[in-house]
């Protein structure tokens, strides 16, 4: 044994640096780091280590086994078994000149002969009674006699499986060093795994109570913990021992390496449960970390043991940046990310090593076709399913088997596996805790060895029969990338297993199986982008507010600031951060879409659930915020000082004969274009829909790279992005509203019809201007006085005044001489302010007055003559007939325009007996900025702001559409109600009149 180990010793001594079992001086392996070749066949002079997964070299005389790539045998039949543990473990002897190898291996024999009996003790005996080998004479070197007798076994020997020999107990019981003659054959009831253990157990003199219990809801006594924990411990803890009588001679029983395997799946089983006793505290206390040196030593080999944990370390070495993991460009082939499984059976023979497609890594398995995807290097992919339970208890579909995964990757030509770590989500530490169900990976426990499926610890010990499995719920691979993508960490493979009983079965029930590929990478620098271009923006916002808050302040009149400019520079705030938060939020998703979707080689992903915390924050801020714009907007809209000017003059010289349905249909139109918008929110929310759902754009929201619109029935289809979503809708919404502006501007309005013109034109014949306060100070005003001098006139009188008027026989429209300008913003002095409220104040009082004492034909003389003084106190002003309130007409600056304030206002104070006021030539209509056709810019925020909301969380633009349409519909009705309560509150015209 000796020699073995030592010549497997020096093989691992030549093997290349990254071979992935390296020894430590602190006992433990470096695996976790070291890349291993990639080997698929091994020369006939070699054997394949299932712990290694590596070609070692079979010892002198021994070739690979025919049958078995994992184990050695002597090159030929004169060749006989000194010493045979499985594997490389072996020593081939030569036999003497004319005799062959027995039939069990362990001796050399002339011939072979059978015995006619049917007793069990009875056997064509190789061997004395004692089991010690004949010789024929004391020169010989052939260890057995040249003829077979039958010969019965005598007390303290038994038959070999082989019925080739009587074998003693000592010798058949694995033990250390010479067995002694007083040791007697086991009772039946103390055989563990088909060995009698007792003599190793009390030779290594380890004092150990292993407990059986399973890790179920309610643990019980596991059949097989119970018949295999002991034998499997102390198998694989005497291969640790370097004595060359540590062998089993029955070779049908596990060998050592194959014990190894087993104490692992054991403790996989049990979730790692470190607690004294159980298998993962027995393995690191004297399998993987032994505290004796009598039992191992760090300068022994230890070929056969696997390793289950990662250091707690782990963590931080794993993202550490000077660590270079695998290179990205050579992990994948044909863009297939390569990982590999190497399979164990329960009882630990090695079954191979395969290629991690979905049916050997998730259970609710398919063909090759369709679980590429998951492999797909790039794509997120994610796949659910039901599996009755009365399948997963007994169907053969699901066996039970125990998986070590690594990923392959190229490196100089040579391919290279990785072990990467395993995170069980059910694991629980000595106090109970369960670190791995928190969000903090630093806190994770990572192990190594998995399954899918348990149906065998859940066989109690006490009655023989199946009562619980464990399955594997949830399996999530994490691939992360690092230095800007070049690299690949070790995956990690994220497992919550479920519990059944065999009280849930004959019911028909299912459970739900879920699988699913994630990339990830450091997007710390992209967040950082994100918050650096928001504060600096928002940083523009507050100076842009205070700018606007400034020019308010000046509009409003105000002298000292209070409570009301403060709460205006919040309000103005609010509307710029909404608009940056919306900008940036439109501007990210645009880029991630376009630079994730284009890419040929992966160096972006999708951010993670908390890496995209910061995009849901743009998303909800962006929201909140236009809403409460809008509501502002209303609000502000709805309370604006707003007179119909009337220039009528009576024919019989009696105010009263003057016809009020004038007033009446230009209140009218000014209400109904109240809500008017150049973009149509419905046909924008029909057009978009199709775009996405009909001509299926929402597909390049998938979280994969590349664009498949329309995918058969047997592709993939992935999951989508809620940031691709944001970019893809908020894209095509931009587009068919760039759509719609451009064909009202350049051809709707032209051609069809222009709603603002049209209203001027109605003022103009209607003979009614129109005088409208924002502010205190500040203010539109649209003259409609008529060139004709009269509006209220018969039909002739009508069609011969507008056919003058278009042969230009008649003065213009204009405010002024020769002037075609009848849109105006003023800015009036407090002079002017001052008068205007006393009259309006006096004119609203009345009205007042008059809605408590309806009837009151007195009353309603005092309101007319109030509402006379008041329209003509306007007209006298617009007449520049009141020398005290005078104003000069000017066009605004091009500065003026580009900051929508007024430059070279001087506040008069009210005590100078001569004021005047301003009026700028509005050759851009702002008066608009009355209606919502005013704020396009911010409604098409709100809108797209509000169906990007929706959907961001609901994953559904039908569901946004239908929202989107309806708080739109409620702003348009909140903003017409509103308006026409001012509007009658201002005018004097019934709101049941307002149609």
């Amino acid at each position: 044994m000796i020699i073995v180990k030592s010549i497997l010793f020096l093989f691992l001594l030549i093997l290349p640096s990254n071979i992935v079992f390296t020894q430590s001086t602190s006992n433990t392996y470096n695996a976790y780091q070291i890349s291993v070749p990639y080997v698929t066949t091994c020369l006939s002079s070699q054997y394949y280590d299932i712990a290694l997964l590596q070609c070692s070299n079979c010892p002198d005389n021994a070739v690979q086994k025919s049958t078995d790539n994992t184990q050695c045998e002597c090159i030929d039949t004169s060749y006989y078994y000194a010493v045979n543990q499985g594997g490389g473990s072996l020593l081939c002897s030569k036999c003497a000149s004319g005799f062959r190898r027995s039939t069990d291996g362990f001796g050399c024999t002339l011939y072979s002969s059978s015995c006619a009996t049917s007793t069990s003790t009875v056997v064509p005996s190789e061997s004395n009674l004692d089991g010690s080998v004949y010789s024929s004479n004391s020169t010989s070197t052939s260890p057995r006699y040249t003829g077979e007798t039958c010969q019965t076994c005598v007390a303290g020997a038994w038959s070999d499986p082989d019925n080739q020999r009587c074998t003693p107990c000592a010798i058949v019981t694995p033990h250390i060093g010479s067995a002694p003659t007083s040791i007697s054959c086991c009772a039946l009831s103390d055989i563990k795994d088909g060995m009698c253990l007792t003599y190793i157990i009390n030779t290594l003199n380890i004092a150990i109570s292993p407990i059986y219990n399973n890790r179920f809801n309610s643990p019980t006594v596991s059949s097989f913990f119970k018949q295999h924990l002991d034998a499997s411990l102390y198998l694989c803890l005497m291969n640790l021992n370097n004595n060359t009588a540590a062998q089993t001679t029955n070779r049908t029983l596990l060998s050592n390496a194959t014990a190894c395997q087993v104490l692992a799946n054991i403790v996989a089983m049990q979730f790692y449960y470190p607690v004294n006793n159980y298998a993962y505290n027995l393995y690191q206390n004297y399998i993987w970390t032994p505290t004796s040196s009598s039992v191992w030593s760090a300068s022994e080999i230890r070929t056969s043991i696997p390793f289950l944990a990662y250091p707690s370390t782990y963590y931080q070495e794993i993202n550490s940046a000077s660590y270079n993991w695998i290179p990205v460009a050579s992990s994948t082939q044909n863009n297939l990310i390569r990982y590999k499984l190497a399979k164990y059976s329960p009882t630990g023979k090695y079954i191979g090593l395969f290629d991690a497609f979905d049916a050997y890594l998730q259970l609710c398995g398919s063909s090759y076709t369709d679980g590429r995807p998951a492999f797909t290097f790039g794509t997120q992919y994610k796949k659910a399913c039901n599996i009755r339970v009365d399948a997963l208890w007994s169907s053969t579909l699901y066996d039970t088997a125990f998986y070590d995964p690594y990923i392959l990757f190229t490196q100089s030509g040579t391919d290279y596996m990785l072990p990467t770590p395993v995170v069980i989500k059910n694991y629980k530490a000595n106090d109970s805790s369960s670190p791995n169900q928190n969000d903090d990976e630093s806190q994770w426990v990572y192990h190594r060895r998995f399954f899918l499926i348990d149906r065998i610890s859940g066989i109690l010990d006490s009655t023989g029969e199946l009562n619980n499995i464990h399955y594997a719920k949830s399996i999530k691979i994490v691939n992360t990338l690092t230095n800007s993508a070049a690299n690949i960490q070790p995956p990690l493979i994220i497992i919550e297993y479920g519990e059944l009983a065999i009280s849930d079965t004959g019911k028909g029930s299912l459970v739900e199986i879920t699988f699913e590929t994630q990339y990830r990478m450091n997007l710390d620098t992209h967040i950082s982008s994100i918050w650096i271009a928001i504060g600096v923006l928002c940083g523009l916002g507050f100076i842009l507010s205070l700018i606007e808050t400034r020019v308010w302040y000046s509009r409003a009149g105000k002298i000292m600031i209070d409570l009301g400019t403060i709460g205006k520079f919040f309000l103005y705030l609010i509307n710029s951060i909404g608009t940056i938060f919306f900008i940036v939020m439109a501007g990210v998703s645009l880029w991630w879409l376009i630079f994730f979707k284009r890419q040929d080689a992966i160096y972006l992903v999708i951010p993670t659930t908390i890496q995209q915390t910061s995009f849901t924050v743009l998303v909800v801020v962006a929201f909140v915020l236009k809403t409460l714009d809008i509501l502002h907007l209303i609000i502000r809209q709805s309370n604006i000082d707003i007179f119909f000017i009337d220039w009528e003059k009576s024919k019989s010289g009696n105010p009263n004969t003057i016809s009020v349905w004038r007033s009446y249909f230009v209140a009218n139109e000014y209400s109904e274009i109240q809500t008017f918008r150049r973009i149509n929110v419905t046909f924008q929310i029909i057009f978009v829909l199709l775009l996405l759902k009909v001509i299926n754009l929402e597909n390049v929201a998938t979280i994969q790279p590349g664009v498949n619109l329309f995918p058969s029935s047997t592709d993939y289809v992935p999951a989508y992005n809620g940031i691709l979503r944001v970019g893809i809708a908020f894209s095509m919404w931009l587009g068919v509203a760039l759509i719609q502006y451009l064909i009202y501007i350049l051809f709707y309005q032209r051609f069809v019809q222009d709603k603002i013109i049209n209203f001027l034109d109605l003022c103009s014949v209607s003979n009614i201007s129109v005088f409208i306060l924002m502010d205190n100070l500040y203010g539109y005003y649209m003259h409609g006085r008529s060139p004709h001098g009269t509006a209220d006139v018969n039909m002739k009188e009508m069609m011969t005044n507008l056919e003058r008027e278009s042969n230009q026989k008649i003065g213009t429209r204009g405010l002024q001489p020769n002037s075609d300008d009848q849109t105006f913003i003023i800015r009036v002095d407090k002079a002017f302010r001052s008068q205007y409220e006393l009259l309006l104040k006096n004119y609203q009082n009345r009205i007042l007055t008059r809605l408590t004492k309806k009837g009151d034909e007195h009353e309603c003389e005092i309101l007319l003559a109030s509402y006379r003084n008041l329209n003509e106190f306007l007209c006298a002003f617009i007449n520049q007939s009141l020398p005290t309130y005078s104003y000069s007409v000017r066009p605004r600056v091009f500065l003026e325009k580009i900051l929508n304030c007024e430059l070279r206002f001087r506040n008069t104070p009210i005590s100078q007996e001569q004021t005047e006021s301003i009026f700028y030539i509005d050759l851009d209509r702002n008066f608009t900025k009355t209606l919502f056709a005013g704020y396009e810019n911010s409604l098409f925020i709100w809108n797209t702001a509000t169906f990007l909301f929706i959907d961001y969380f609901a994953m559904n633009y039908v569901l946004a559409a239908i929202i989107t349409y309806f708080l739109n519909l409620i702003a348009g009705k909140l903003r017409v109600s509103l308006g026409q309560r001012n509007l009658s509150k201002k005018t004097l015209i019934p709101k049941n009149f307002l149609v």
